[in-house]
Order: C-alpha cells, then structure tokens, then sequence
C-alpha cells in the first residue's frame, strides 16, 4: 500500500489510538486543512504525525484547489477570508489593518496595501503579518498618489522582492522602488522610473519568469518614445526596466476593423498570469465581451485568442467602467472572473463548455480579493498544544470516528 511505503519511509511510528499509521496517514490525507487544524489537539504523536513536512507536502498535492484570498471591511481594521471556489468559508483571519487586499499578490502570500500605500504582507497559513517600512511620499497627501505593486522572486536565487511604483498626481513624479521581503534590516531602494506612464486600470503587475509586466496607459504614451503596444516590465534580479515584450494590442486593432483606437483601449485592457503565461483581457463595450489573449512565444512575442466571453446581462450598459480581469483557470478549464463596476464588484466562474457563468462572492474595490494556492497546513505547531489540556482518551474516540470516515460511514 502506497500509505504504509509513505509513513514508514517517513520515519513515523505508532500513533495513539486504534488504527495504524498507514491506515491514519491515508485518512488524515482526505481532510480539508481545517479538521486536521483541529485535530493536531488531541495528542503529542498526532501532532508530530500532521506537522511532519512530507505530510504538509503530501496533502499540499492532493488538495491543489485555490482559494480566493477576499477582503472584508470590518470595524476597525480589515478582514480577510479565504473562501473556496463554491464561495465557503474555509479560513478568516482577523485584524490585518486598514486597507485592501492587492489582486495577483503571490502564490503563498497575500498583499494588504494601505490607504497610504504601506504594505502588509500576510501568511495565510500561520496568520502571521509582515509590515514593511513606510514609504516616502515626500509630505505628499496619500490621497494625490497613485500606486502601482508586484510581488515575485528572482529567477536565480528565488528572493522574494517587491516593487511599488509611485505617482503623484499633482506633479506627475514618479518614485519606483524595491524592498527584499525577508531582510532582517529591509529597506526600500530606489531604482530607475518605469519608461512611460503606466495604466490606471491595471494598477498591478503580473510577475513571469522572473519579471514583473505592466500595461502602460495608452492616452500618454509617445510613440516616438515607445513602440506601441509594448509592456514594461521589471526584472527583480537586476531591479532594472525593460520594454522588450510586445502585447497583443495590434493584434487587437486588427481585428477591430478601424471600430477601435490606442485611446479607447486605454480602459479595456487587463493583465492577468494564467495557466504559466501572460494573459491580457480586452472588454469590448461594443459587444459586451471579454476576449483573453495568451502570450504563447515570448520571444517574438505571440499571442493567441484562446477565449471570448459573454459578459452577464446584469452588466450592460456599465461602458467602459466595467473592469474584468481574469483570476485564475481551473483544472477543468473554467475561468474565474473578477468583475467590478464602480466601487462594487462580484468573483465569477464561467464555464466555456455550457456558457454560462455563476457567481462565487460580491467583492468591493476597498477591500479588494486575489488568489491563493498555498497549503493552510503549517509544518510546524503554533503556540500552545491543546494537547496538553484534553484526555488522552480522546485519541481512541476520534481514531474510532476517522475509521468510521474511511468505510463512508460518516461524512466531513
């Protein structure tokens, strides 16, 4: 049996209670990250057993479904909720501060940007919350600057940075800078402004191999300055600008046959990481539809149009302040959309094969939402064991009660 070769190969040995350890391991591998939580109470060796890294690991593989990472506004800070694709509650973590939570923030971790653009940086699995420095902003009032964030790791060494690019409205100045998540004595340095004015719509960048790409805001860009359609982007290896990568928006304007211009695209277009490469959406508000273009070569910069949506009635009429941007795409190919019209929102699922959509969970652009594909299960226990309070007879009692699980006689 593959679950007796794991726990053995494992070092793990007998546990309290009735049933062996393969038959445990292959129980416990079942549970959604929550009722194993729980159980790490009931004694030291099923402790040990839950928190073993092969374990985290192994339920990590047989659990890949994201989570949404949805921020709720509370009083008197933020809260966030980790809600599953069916739109449940899996995990709510309370008191992360003021602010909203950043779309495409990392695998594992979850960016919360403040109303004066300082960063929080939050782990969804042991709850904990980095504060980063505070930016400067020169006296400037928070609400006269504009903020641009992307979070990614080296290529090379796999740091963990981020980049926060600054605007003030009033003076048009930019500020980009970077910090090293991790750095014991982390501070922001300041590096090279990105090469144009980067898009109010999409106010988050999209990290791919190792770089961090922008759309740039057509209205002001030059084109004798900058090619048309090309995407800025940010290595955080070197921390330097380049304007190597060309987007689909020729492409696009191709295809429009003259019925669009650099101008109407300037509020149309998202970008998006999906299924390992670059994505950029275009709404149409002409045909209430979103088209998802996928960078297929990014050498010579090809995209392919792999995806048109129908955007839900309910949303008519909205023009060109609908923003859509896609999240993620699932195992069985349905795409989940974050769609927002003014300062209200929802998350929806769409299904290619049906066309049809559903909705997940209303949303807010204060609070913001993003995903998550981390594991909920830390290796290691945090703070006191309850162990240490309950009877050890418990052991038997739910040991008795997982077997009842494995035959189907009871359900989670």
């Amino acid at each position: 049996m593959e679950s007796a070769a794991a726990a053995a190969g494992w070092g793990l040995g007998a546990v309290d209670g009735v049933l062996p350890p393969e038959l445990l391991l292959d129980v416990l591998l079942r549970l959604p990250a929550g009722p194993i939580c729980r159980l790490r109470a009931v004694c030291r060796s099923w402790l040990a057993f839950t928190t073993d890294p092969h374990f985290v690991a192994a339920h990590a593989a047989r659990h890949p479904a994201p989570l949404l990472a949805v921020g709720v506004q509370g009083f008197p800070r933020l809260c966030v909720d980790l809600v599953d694709l069916s739109g449940n509650l899996v995990k709510q973590i309370l008191r992360v501060g003021k602010g909203r939570v950043v779309s495409g923030s990392s695998a594992d971790r979850v960016l919360v940007a403040g109303e004066d653009h300082s960063v929080r940086v939050l782990n969804p699995t042991t709850g904990s919350i980095s504060i980063l420095p505070s930016h400067r902003c020169g006296g400037a009032d928070p609400s006269t600057i504009a903020a641009w964030f992307a979070f990614g790791q080296t290529a090379s060494t796999g740091e963990c940075k981020l980049v926060r690019i600054l605007l003030n409205i009033d003076n048009s100045r930019h500020l980009s800078e970077v910090i090293t998540i991790g750095d014991t004595d982390g501070e922001w340095r300041e590096t090279a402004n990105p090469p144009g004015y980067l898009g109010w719509n999409c106010t988050n960048g999209v990290v791919f191999k190792g770089a961090a790409y922008f759309i740039l805001d057509y209205c002001f860009s030059d084109p004798s300055f900058l090619e048309r359609g090309c995407m800025p982007s940010f290595d955080f290896a070197t921390e330097k600008w380049s304007v190597a990568l060309q987007g689909p928006l020729n492409r696009i304007l191709e295809e429009s046959n003259g019925t669009l211009s650099y101008h109407d695209l300037a509020n149309q277009l998202m970008l998006s990481g999906l299924k390992g490469t670059l994505c950029t959406s275009h709404w149409n508000d002409q045909f209430y539809t979103v088209d998802l273009w996928f960078l297929t070569d990014s050498e010579k910069g090809t995209w392919s149009k792999d995806h048109r949506i129908n955007v839900d009635a309910v949303f008519h009429g909205i023009g060109d302040y609908l923003k859509v941007q896609p999240l993620l795409v699932t195992d069985e190919g349905k795409i989940v959309l974050s769609m927002q019209m003014g300062s209200k929102g929802v998350v929806q699922i769409y299904d290619p094969v049906t066309d049809t959509s559903s909705d997940i969970i209303q949303i807010s652009i204060y609070t913001g939402a993003s995903v998550f594909t981390g594991s909920l299960l830390c290796p290691q226990s945090v703070g006191r064991a309850l162990y240490e309070v309950l009877p050890q007879s418990w052991a038997l009692r739910i040991s008795t009660a997982l077997m009842m699980f494995r035959f189907g006689v009871i359900k989670v």
